[in-house]
């Protein structure tokens, strides 16, 4: 059975639930790890996606797929991200995240979090949970306030980033929520390798 981490689908099956340790359990917007990215959007598609850089490597290749770009609906967040292998062909989903917009309402940002991560510890058997906050932007101004949820296979990481003016203004960002769900070797790759 997949785990669906949306909010909606959270409050109306938290009794059909099973406990879960596995990275694959997991889904964002029917998504899941190990799911090839072809199966659920035609490779023509990927040309019109915003392409993640990595400076440090180009061992993992990874899009945004933002709603009004994809010809899915998404039913919980504004825009999703995938990230494969360079040289997998069936683009085999290593990483997958859901964003959702909180234009300036951190707080109702950090409730949502708060509620998803609640949900979410529920469900797994066996865990290691790190909070944290991380500042960063040229004044250090913007902040993110994660929690991370560490699992034997990877992780699932739920933040909210309260981007600071000056980045809004220049980027058009908003204060936003990030699901993510990891494999271990694409977050050891991403911690020493992307940006090194």
């Amino acid at each position: 059975m997949r785990i669906f981490l949306t909010v909606i689908i959270l409050i109306l099956s938290l009794q059909s639930w099973t406990k879960a340790d596995d990275i694959r359990d997991f889904e964002i917007e029917g998504i899941s790890i190990g799911d090839s990215a072809l199966d659920h959007f035609k490779q023509s598609n990927f040309d019109t996606f915003y392409k993640q850089y990595y400076p440090g490597s180009d061992e993992y290749l990874g899009v945004e797929i933002p709603q009004h770009l994809s010809k899915i609906e998404f039913s919980n967040y504004d825009s999703i991200t995938l990230n494969w292998k360079k040289n997998d062909n069936s683009m085999k989903i290593v990483a997958l995240s859901g964003i959702k917009l909180f234009p300036n309402n951190i707080n109702g940002c950090l409730k949502e979090r708060d509620f998803i991560a609640s949900e979410i510890k529920g469900i797994l058997d066996d865990f290691k949970e790190e909070s944290y906050e991380m500042d960063f932007g040229d004044m250090h101004d913007s902040v993110s306030y994660a929690i991370d949820l560490k699992i034997k296979d990877g992780s699932i990481r739920i933040w909210c980033t309260d981007w600071d003016e000056k980045t809004e203004k220049e980027n058009d960002w908003e204060d936003d929520l990030n699901v993510s769900i990891d494999t271990k070797e694409f977050i050891y790759w991403v911690d020493n390798i992307a940006y090194k």
